[in-house]
């Protein structure tokens, strides 16, 4: 009973691994009603990096996100990914180096299937942080002629199916071990 279910979670794990997931940041919708930012850093320069300006706010952003990458993977329907909320400080190591502009930074992962950070600024959010008070700071950014009220940049790292096969295979041949050594030594 115990061996059957152990093959069956395994076999379970390994369909985890190898279905067909996103495999670029193209692979994710803009933000509805959004424009596309042709910023530098924000299209081709930065391999799986886009950027959108739009009118919602990091709620709306990141629920619209984390949605869209459930939607990409077979298993979205059953399982969330796992939500981390990261300092938005750090977004010029997570998403692109040279992006000064940031008020929060999350990242939703597919663990061995890869993450999609969303950085978003929020000029409004960033002056009441700042407890800035001038008036030319904190309304919404101009592009070409319309007024948004946040920006949010993407970036997917995909996770190569071999390196997650591989890392799979470990994770059970160490619990296999493991288990082994632990009863040998509960008998002992």
């Amino acid at each position: 009973m115990t061996r059957k279910f152990l093959i069956a979670l395994f076999a379970i794990g390994l369909f985890y691994i190898l279905v067909p997931g996103p495999s670029s940041i193209n692979d994710f919708q803009p933000i509805p009603k959004s424009f596309k930012s042709d910023e530098p850093g924000d299209t081709y320069q930065v391999k799986n990096v886009a950027a959108y300006f739009s009118d919602l706010n990091r709620a709306e952003i990141t629920e619209y996100y984390k949605g869209q990458l459930r939607k990409n993977f077979i298993f979205g329907w059953l399982i969330p990914p796992v939500s981390l909320n990261y300092p938005p400080i750090m977004a010029f190591q997570y998403v692109r180096d040279r992006l000064e502009q940031s008020t929060f930074l999350e990242e939703y992962i597919y663990p061995l299937r890869g993450s999609l950070f969303v950085n978003g600024y929020e000029p409004s959010v960033e002056r009441e942080i700042k407890k800035n008070t001038k008036p030319i700071s904190g309304g919404p950014m101009e592009v070409y002629g319309k007024y948004y009220k946040s920006k949010t940049t993407l970036r997917y790292y995909p996770a190569a199916w071999h390196v997650s096969l591989v890392t799979y295979v470990g994770i059970w041949v160490s619990s296999v071990l493991l288990f082994r050594i632990f009863r040998k030594a509960a008998k002992e």
